[in-house]
């Protein structure tokens, strides 16, 4: 299929065919379009599909969080013999926080956590709104819809 250097390309004639040979042609089309479809079918079958073993990749992923734990660890107690353990630490957490943090645009319709950034304000599931607050202020929890 890749890598043979032949390509299966169509050509359409767009040429009118005559009343007379219109049944020719007819026939002609429909044959070939058989003959693609064949083609396409037995390349299909031809391809065997691969297996993913997700072992394989998380033990790597398990393997290499582990290392970053080490090296960080590492580096850590380096710092601390050098008295500065607890600035090591600080700027940990800053990474931590700067990195896990997500700087990117949002995904097409994607919800955000505050209602006001939604279309027609729609909140996510879970939020308590002042609305329901009063409702069970008044009535009850038991009476919430």
């Amino acid at each position: 299929m890749f890598g043979t250097g032949s390509s299966n390309e169509t050509k359409i004639d767009l040429q009118q065919p005559s009343s007379n040979n219109q049944e020719l042609f007819l026939e002609k089309s429909h044959d070939d379009s058989l003959s693609s479809s064949a083609d396409e079918l037995v390349e299909e079958s031809n391809i065997v599909p691969e297996t993913h073993d997700h072992t394989d990749g998380n033990v790597l992923k398990y393997t290499l969080w582990t290392v970053y734990l080490l090296f960080w660890i590492t580096l850590y107690v380096i710092a601390i013999e050098l008295k500065f353990g607890l600035v090591y630490l600080m700027f940990s957490a800053l990474f931590g926080i700067y990195f896990n943090t997500r700087t990117g645009p949002k995904k097409q319709n994607e919800i955000s956590a505050y209602s006001v950034f939604n279309k027609n304000f729609e909140s996510i599931d879970g939020t308590l709104k002042a609305e329901q607050f009063e409702r069970e202020i008044r009535y009850g929890s038991g009476s919430v819809k």
